[in-house]
């Protein structure tokens, strides 16, 4: 076996290793280094001018304000005397190229602002700040006399709001503010505020400020060549300087750009390549624009307070010039020597060609999902390729497994959620409907014709009510009430819907074991189970055919249930994915999906399993698993009951606490029915107002409404210390809380829909045994130490 590591060195080597070949790489090398560091000494040069430049005249306005701070102190300048002020500021001013202005405020608000418009300065005198402010401007010479003068006009303004004069006052010493728009011009700019204090505490503030357009003139004047580019950020990654750059030649465009992070369009990914180097002051060779810059990065020295840094790229091409001839002229010998190199590499292609050809067609058939044949040659690399194919195929098949399983949950998460909302929803007009029906049973006399009416319209707005059951458990946000129940009894029940729902073409075979030991589970889920498994079958059976129906304990102790037809069966490629969200075998719009994705969720929620598969000579079977419950009897699945009597509640004060107006008013009227004394709010923030200009027996509240929840509510009502007994109903969520809930005194939970005498009861049996103490009684504020964070709250 030959290696083609020797097969390769052993042909290059020849072509490799003349005398020219040496003398080519060191040439090139010594050369590429020496235009680098030269490259790299230029702009460091470049780059230490213009920190100079902008830090010397940064430094000169700093004096000019300590300046301005010291006579304020001495009494030499006054912002009450403007004339005076004028003459002694204005030609220090004129003397400054990046002062835009100079605000001088009083501690009562009373200001001066020297404004440079062009190359002339003008005074702002401002008087009474606040509402009634007024100003007036006056145009001044090089020396600060007066030229001309402007009326009084009113203007709303205090410069004590703004926030180089809240820095100011705040500093104890001279400070420079984070970049702002400024008032008067709105355009972006940072300032230098001098606090001036004395003896008696804080007299005013002075602030020079500097324009960050300014700024960029001066530093685009300072750079070392037209087409450098120099950008200056503050700590935040903020443009205060922008580079010369066509989009920026414009004061709209540098006005959008500065403050800017710096990144896309203020020297793109330069600028984070060229901080990498900044901590030793190191030069980057980048490429940009299709041509070849030096870039680096260093910190702004010098003046305390401004955190800034400087990133400068120049192009090569500027710093080198000339020198790039003899790289030229290298790049001929290598042209060369290439030619020499690529007449030999072609004949050591004609030697490996077909090894790597069908290394090629093995990664094809990876890229297909395919497993790649083994591998013929003799080389070692090639069989070492070959093998390292081979497992990544397996993982590629691996990683696809775990990519189905995360889609399949993400669809079931997807379809919980929307099948949870409809739920909730649905569950506020049912609770409203068994009200109203309950309501009406009640004010009718014994033997009235429509008794009969109103219960069938009960009992089908309980089935309603089993659906959206089923619906939350589907979703993860409900558990199904599980009982004891015989699987047989449940499964002849049904049996008896669907001779009717197959019709005559399709024949159902029942056989259902003796003496099956009961499962938990909830009647109408798995009623629904059957159901969407029998209609499956009869839409997979459209000439006729038979579905069997056969329950039994399996090896494991487990009751099944088998469900099969003689149809067409389950399309292979769909069968791993059956049970999924939006999978269906059916046409486009005779199907939703979802049937077998509900089917599965059910399941689920009795600690079930569900299998689907094939039967040779055509059909499908389903198996579902439900553990044995042997401790108790099963319990008859009871379809109606009838309420008892009513309940009184003769007296009782009871806050009722709902948003949905039908729901409230049905409450209301039922409790008022049972002659308690009913207060009604539409949330929980007009229940909290009831509760405390009230007193109350008991508060019934939802959950979901709007400024309060109703555990909100219960949250405030213990902290006063009180022991109300407190009934929580919800349409969606209440039944996974009740374990935790269980623990606090005097609270109970009731999801909708609820049956109005069941709700009767509960209220009750809290009056009465509150009435008797049972329940024990509160500390005052120990409504405050309940874990409510632990409860979801």
């Amino acid at each position: 076996m030959l290696p083609i590591r020797r097969l390769l060195l052993r042909d290059l080597l020849i072509l490799l290793a003349g005398i020219s070949a040496l003398l080519l790489g060191l040439s090139w090398w010594s050369q590429q280094q020496a235009l680098e560091r030269q490259a790299g000494a230029r702009a460091q040069a470049a780059l230490r001018h213009l920190d100079e430049a902008l830090r010397s005249d940064l430094e000169a306005s700093q004096s000019l304000g300590q300046v301005v701070q010291s006579w304020w102190l001495e009494g030499v300048l006054e912002p009450t005397r403007p004339e005076r002020a004028a003459q002694l500021v204005t030609p220090l001013l004129a003397a400054q190229r990046s002062i835009t202005s100079l605000n001088l405020a009083r501690a009562d608000g009373h200001s001066l602002l020297f404004l440079r418009f062009g190359g002339a300065w003008s005074l702002r005198e401002l008087e009474a700040p606040g509402p009634g402010a007024r100003i007036r401007w006056r145009r001044l010479d090089q020396n600060g006399q007066v030229l001309s003068n402007e009326p009084w006009t009113p203007m709303a303004y205090d410069p004590r709001t703004r926030p180089w004069y809240l820095a100011g006052a705040a500093a104890p010493a001279p400070t420079w503010t984070e970049p702002y728009a400024f008032y008067t011009t709105q355009d972006p700019g940072i300032t230098y505020t001098l606090p001036v204090r004395d003896t008696t505490g804080l007299r005013g503030v002075a602030a020079l400020d500097f324009l960050l357009d300014d700024l960029t003139a001066q530093v685009w004047t300072a750079q070392p060549t037209s087409r450098s580019r120099c950008l200056v950020v503050d700590a935040q990654g903020r443009a205060l300087v922008l580079p010369r750059d066509p989009a920026f030649e414009t004061p709209e465009g540098r006005r959008r750009a500065f403050l800017k992070q710096k990144g896309t369009d203020l020297l793109g990914s330069q600028a984070s390549r060229m901080e990498d180097d900044a901590a030793q002051g190191l030069p980057r060779r980048m490429t940009s624009g299709g041509q070849t810059v030096i870039g680096l990065s260093r910190t702004f020295s010098g003046l305390p307070g401004l955190h800034w840094k400087l990133l400068l790229s120049v192009p090569e091409s500027d710093l080198l010039g000339p020198t790039r001839f003899r790289v030229g002229s290298m790049l001929g010998l290598a042209l060369l020597c290439l030619a020499l190199a690529a007449w030999r590499i072609l004949h050591i292609a004609r030697r490996v060609v077909e090894p790597i050809a069908e290394l090629s067609a093995m990664a094809e058939g990876l890229g297909q999902g395919e497993m790649p044949p083994e591998a013929s040659s003799d080389i070692q690399e090639i069989r070492t390729l070959d093998r390292a194919l081979r497992r990544a195929s397996q993982s590629l098949a691996d990683q696809a497994q775990l990519q189905r399983q995360l889609e399949h949950s993400q669809r079931m998460e997807t379809v919980g959620t929307l099948a949870g909302g409809i739920a909730h929803d649905v569950n506020n007009q049912l609770a409203a409907i068994l009200g109203q029906l309950h309501l009406s049973r009640e004010l009718l006399p014994e033997g009235h014709p429509v008794l009969n009416r109103i219960l069938r319209a009960e009992e089908a707005t309980k089935r309603c009510a089993q659906t959206t059951k089923a619906l939350l458990a589907f979703s993860r946000q409900s558990r199904p009430e599980l009982k004891s129940l015989d699987l047989n009894e449940v499964v002849g029940e049904t049996a008896d819907i669907l001779d009717r729902l197959l019709g005559g073409r399709i024949r159902l075979a029942l056989s259902l074991a003796p003496d099956l030991p009961p499962v938990a589970g909830d009647a109408v889920q798995l009623e629904q189970v059957l159901m969407n498994l029998a209609v499956n079958a009869r839409d997979a059976m459209p000439a006729g055919g038979s579905l069997s129906l056969r329950t039994f304990l399996d090896g494991a102790g487990q009751v099944c249930l088998e469900v099969q037809d003689s149809g067409t069966g389950i399309p292979e490629d769909l069968l791993p994915h059956i049970f999924e969200p939006f999978v269906t075998t059916k046409d486009l719009g005779k199907g939703t999906g979802l049937g077998l994705a509900m089917v599965f969720g059910i399941v689920k929620a009795h600690q079930g399993q569900i299998q689907a598969e094939n039967v040779p000579g055509g059909g499908a079977r389903f198996l579902v698993h439900l553990p044995a419950r042997r401790e108790e009897a099963p319990s008859a699945h009871v379809r109606s009951s009838t309420p008892g009597g009513r309940t009184s509640l003769a007296g009782r004060r009871i806050l009722v606490v709902e948003d949905e107006a039908l729901l409230r008013d049905m409450l209301a009227d039922t409790l008022t029915l049972a002659m308690a004394q009913v207060t009604a709010a539409p949330d929980g923030g007009v229940a909290w107002k009831a509760w405390q200009a009230g007193t109350f027996d008991l508060v019934l509240s939802d959950h979901r409404m709007p400024d309060c929840t109703g555990f909100e509510l219960l949250q405030r009502i213990r902290a006063t210390g009180s022991d109300v007994p407190f009934i929580l109903i919800s349409g969606q969520g209440l039944e996974t809380m009740e374990a935790a809930l269980a623990k606090v005194p005097r609270v109970r939970l009731l999801p909708k829909p609820f049956e109005l005498p069941r709700l009767l009861a509960i209220m009750s049996e809290m009056l009465a045994s509150r009435d008797s103490g049972s329940f024990g009684a509160l500390p005052p504020g120990s409504g405050q130490g309940l874990s409510w964070s632990g409860l979801g709250f």
